[in-house]
C-alpha cells in the first residue's frame, strides 16, 4: 500500500517513467484518507439520498426501501472487479452509496437515481484536503481509475481548484460527463491551468438529476488518484493548415496536425471547432482519431450549424489531456437552404385561395419554386375550387455551393356538402310516399328540415295549404354549413267517391249513379261499359250492365280520381231451378255445345237470351225449336252456370243450366 506524497518543499519528488514525478498519490488504503468527503463545494449536499464511503466492497445485494410510507424492494448489482492496472487491486476506493442501500447493509457502489417523488435529486462532492504546488512545473497531470453506469442525468464529474478549494472550476476536456461505464477506465487529464500553481486541488462531484429517461448501477467509483509533473519534452499540438475554409454544413474535409512529445498508446486526438466567434468556451467535437503520432483527422460540420464567417479549429489529445493552438484561418460555413419541413392540409372546395408556401415547416428559404402534381410549374397559390387535390413540391433555387432542398405539401380538396338550390313545389294531398328530402336539388341528402325554427314536428303535407321549410346541411372542421328555402304547396286531391258494385232489377225506376258513390266531387265525368260517354243516369229498362267510371280531373300534380260501379240489372223475372214461370220449361241437359230444353206449355219461341252469373248480357245464342224441344247452341261459351231467359208469344221463361265448356 502507498501513502498519499504531497509535494512540498521539504519533501523530494519521486520520479517514474516517461520523465514524470509524482507529486500527489492516494489509493484509498490508509485508515486517515486526503479526501474529505461530502462537503457543500459547487453548490453540494452534505446529505441526501446518496453519500460518499471509502470501503473494498464490491459485492451487490437486496433491500428494502421506504418510499411514501410503502417498502419497495430493490437489489444492488455488484460493482466490477479492478484489474490489475490499479495499485491495490479490489481494495478500498472511494465510491458513491445510496443511503437506502448501506441502510441494509449494501456497501458496494450503487446510487438511488432521483425520481422526484421518492428521491429527490442532489449532487455530492468529494475534494482533496491539502494543496499541491506545481509551481515551476510543466505537464502537470491528473489521472484516477473510475466507473460509472449512471445516465443521461446522473453522471461524474471532476473539479480542479487553483485557490486551495475556494473556487471550482469543472474539467470538460476530455470528458466532461463521466457515465456510461460499469468496468474501470484509465483517465489522464493535461491542462496547462494545472501548471505554475502554488494551491492546487482536485474534487469529484457525482450529479444525481431526475432520472426519468433511465439510469443504472454503479454510481461514480474512483481509485488510484495521482497528479504527476512532466520533466520530459512538453507534449504538444500544432494544427495545420486546411485546403479550404468555405464550407457547408454536413461536409467534410480533412484536418492536418502535427503532435510533439509522449503521446500514450490508446491516445486520441480530436478535432474541435470554436462557436462563430472563435470561441473555444463551448467547443464542439467534429473528428478524432487513436494514435499517438501526427497525421489528418477527417472532420464532418453538423447539421444545422449556425452559418459564420470566423469559425477556427484546434485538436486536442486525450492521453495526457493537450489543448493544441487554433488555426491561423477564419472558417467560413454555410447553412444549407432550407425547403422546409413536409406539410399536408385538408381543404374545403369553397375556401379562398392561399399561398402554400405558408404551410412549410421548419424556417424554408424564400429563393424556390413550385411543381404541381402534374409536374408543371405552379404559382405556389392555390384555389380549391380549380387546383388539383395532390402533392405540390417546393424546391430550393438558392445560390451558394450547399446543396439544394425539397419539400412536399400533400392537399386534399374536400367537397362541400351544400343543401342544393332552393326549392318551391307542389304535391298532392295524397301523395302517400311523400318526403321532402326526394326534392333535394343538387345538395346533400344527410342534412335536417327546420319548420317554424323546429326539427320536428314537420308539417302535415296531407292538409292542403303553403309550407315554408329550411334544409340545413351540417359543416365539419373543413367546410361550413350550409342552407336552403323549400316552399310546398298542398293541393287537395279530386274525390270521385267509392267504387262498389249495384245490382238494379230491369223494371225499376232511373237511378242518378253519383248518389251511390258517397261524397263524391260533382264535377266529374262518366264512361259506360261500352267506353262511350254517359250522363250518369242509369235506366234499368234501356241501359246495359257493366262497369261504369266515373272521372274527377285533378289539379297538377295530383293524379285524376276515378270511381267504379259495377251494374248488373237483373231481370227479376221470379228465376227458379223447376222452371216456373210464364213459359213454363226445363233443361234436359247438354250435348256437345248444345243445350235441350223442354217446353211444358208450347208456343213459338221469338227470342233467346243468354246472362251469366252475375246478370250480365252475354249474347243471343243460336236456337231451333222441334215442337216441344228447343235447342239452344252455346259455341265458344266458357264453362259455368247460366241462366237462359225465352221470350214466346208476349210470355217470358227462365231457366237456369250449367255449360262445359271443354
Amino acid at each position: 500500500m502507498l501513502r498519499p506524497i504531497l509535494f512540498l518543499a521539504s519533501i523530494a519528488t519521486i520520479p517514474i517513467a516517461n520523465c514524470q514525478t509524482i507529486l500527489f498519490q492516494e489509493d484509498f488504503e490508509e485508515p486517515v484518507s486526503t479526501f474529505a468527503l461530502n462537503t457543500s463545494d459547487v453548490g453540494s449536499m452534505a446529505a441526501g439520498a446518496n453519500t460518499w464511503l471509502i470501503n473494498a466492497i464490491y459485492s451487490g445485494g437486496d433491500g428494502l426501501a421506504n418510499c411514501l410510507g410503502f417498502e419497495i424492494p430493490f437489489t444492488i448489482p455488484s460493482t466490477s472487479g479492478q484489474p490489475s492496472g490499479i495499485s491495490a487491486t479490489n481494495g478500498n476506493y472511494l465510491h458513491t452509496a445510496s443511503v437506502e442501500a448501506v441502510n441494509s447493509g449494501v456497501l458496494c457502489c450503487s446510487f438511488g437515481a432521483a425520481d422526484g417523488f421518492c428521491t429527490d435529486p442532489g449532487n455530492h462532492f468529494a475534494r482533496m484536503t491539502s494543496d499541491v504546488s506545481t509551481t515551476g512545473a510543466n505537464g502537470t497531470t491528473l489521472s484516477f481509475w473510475w466507473l460509472c453506469q449512471g445516465g443521461t442525468a446522473n453522471y461524474g464529474e471532476v473539479y480542479y481548484s487553483t485557490d486551495g478549494g475556494s473556487a471550482w472550476t469543472l474539467i470538460t476536456t476530455p470528458v466532461a460527463q463521466y457515465r456510461n461505464r460499469s468496468s474501470w477506465a484509465e483517465q489522464v487529464i493535461s491542462m496547462p491551468a494545472f501548471d505554475d500553481q502554488a494551491t492546487l486541488r482536485f474534487g469529484f462531484r457525482f450529479v444525481n438529476g431526475s432520472s426519468f429517461t433511465g439510469a443504472a448501477d454503479p454510481g461514480f467509483g474512483i481509485d488510484d488518484v495521482r497528479i504527476t509533473v512532466d520533466t520530459s519534452v512538453p507534449a504538444e499540438i500544432t494544427t495545420g493548415i486546411m485546403l479550404t475554409t468555405e464550407l457547408c454544413e454536413g461536409g467534410t474535409f480533412d484536418l492536418p496536425y502535427s503532435a510533439q512529445g509522449q503521446f500514450s498508446a490508446g491516445n486520441v486526438f480530436s478535432v474541435e471547432l470554436s462557436d462563430g466567434a472563435g470561441d473555444f468556451t463551448s467547443p464542439l467535437i467534429i473528428g478524432s482519431v487513436m494514435t499517438d503520432a501526427s497525421g489528418s483527422i477527417v472532420c464532418t460540420l453538423p447539421l444545422g450549424i449556425e452559418p459564420g464567417s470566423a469559425y477556427r479549429v484546434r485538436v486536442v489529445s486525450s492521453a495526457p489531456a493537450v489543448i493544441g493552438a487554433a488555426n491561423v484561418q477564419d472558417i467560413s460555413i454555410s447553412v444549407a437552404p432550407s425547403a422546409g419541413d413536409d406539410a399536408s392540409i385538408q381543404v374545403c372546395g369553397s375556401d379562398a385561395s392561399f399561398p402554400l408556401f405558408d404551410l412549410l415547416g421548419g424556417a424554408p428559404s424564400t429563393c424556390g419554386s413550385w411543381i404541381g402534381p402534374d409536374a408543371q410549374p405552379f404559382s405556389g397559390v392555390f384555389d380549391p375550387s380549380m387546383d388539383p387535390a395532390g402533392s405540390y413540391t417546393f424546391t430550393t433555387d438558392c445560390p451558394g455551393a450547399c446543396p439544394q432542398d425539397v419539400s412536399e405539401v400533400l392537399v386534399d380538396v374536400v367537397n362541400a356538402l351544400g343543401a342544393g338550390n332552393d326549392v318551391t313545389e307542389a304535391i298532392c294531398g295524397n301523395d302517400a310516399s311523400f318526403t321532402p328530402y326526394q326534392y333535394i336539388a343538387g345538395g346533400a341528402t344527410t342534412g335536417q328540415f327546420f319548420y317554424q325554427g323546429q326539427p320536428f314536428p314537420l308539417p302535415d303535407f296531407t292538409e292542403p295549404g303553403v309550407y315554408e321549410m329550411t334544409y340545413v346541411v351540417a359543416g365539419s372542421s373543413i367546410c361550413p354549413a350550409d342552407s336552403a328555402l323549400f316552399e310546398f304547396t298542398v293541393l287537395a286531391p279530386p274525390n270521385a267517391g267509392t267504387s262498389l258494385n249495384f245490382t238494379i232489377c230491369i223494371t225499376e225506376d232511373p237511378v242518378e249513379l253519383i248518389t251511390l258513390l258517397g261524397n263524391a266531387d260533382t264535377d266529374g265525368t262518366w264512361v259506360g261499359p261500352s267506353g262511350g260517354p254517359f250522363d250518369g243516369t242509369l235506366i234499368p229498362g234501356t241501359s246495359m250492365s257493366g262497369l261504369y267510371t266515373y272521372t274527377v280531373v285533378g289539379e297538377a300534380p295530383c293524379a285524376d280520381a276515378q270511381a267504379f260501379v259495377a251494374v248488373v240489372i237483373d231481370p227479376c223475372a221470379g228465376i227458379a231451378e223447376n222452371g216456373q214461370g210464364r213459359v213454363q220449361m226445363d233443361w234436359s241437359g247438354q250435348r256437345g255445345t248444345a243445350h235441350d230444353v223442354t217446353l211444358r206449355n208450347e208456343g213459338r219461341v221469338e227470342r233467346v237470351s243468354l246472362f251469366d252469373g252475375a246478370g250480365k248480357v252475354l249474347h243471343v245464342p243460336s236456337f231451333r225449336q222441334q215442337g216441344a224441344r228447343l235447342v239452344v247452341d252455346l259455341t265458344n261459351a266458357a264453362t259455368g252456370m247460366y241462366t237462359l231467359v225465352v221470350e214466346a208469344e208476349q210470355r217470358v221463361g227462365v231457366v237456369r243450366l250449367v255449360h262445359d265448356g271443354r
